[in-house]
């Protein structure tokens, strides 16, 4: 059941239907609008559009990094069990 949720970004009202509760939809606004600030600072003139492509790609590359940091640990994780598996084949081989 999807729930209609109004959240506030950049003092702009926004109503959405989400399928996740409304309190992850709440911290998932709350992010864009503080990436969307810090976009801003120092920066009066930059339209609201241009500020949101920046906190866009922001957040691409937030996500992008997270990406990559879980493939290489769990790249890490595969080649250390592959290890132990050989590991523990030897030792049941004698």
């Amino acid at each position: 059941m999807s729930e209609s949720i109004e959240i506030r970004i950049r003092g702009q009202a926004f109503k959405l239907k989400s399928q996740g509760s409304g309190e992850y939809v709440r911290e998932l606004a709350q992010y864009v609008n503080d990436v969307m600030a810090q976009m801003s600072q120092g920066s009066q003139a930059a339209s609201n559009e241009r500020t949101a492509i920046m906190a866009a790609l922001r957040i691409a590359d937030d996500f992008l990094q997270h990406r990559r940091l879980v493939t290489l640990q769990t790249e890490t994780a595969n080649e250390k069990i592959s290890n132990l598996i050989a590991q523990s084949d030897q030792l049941l081989k004698g």
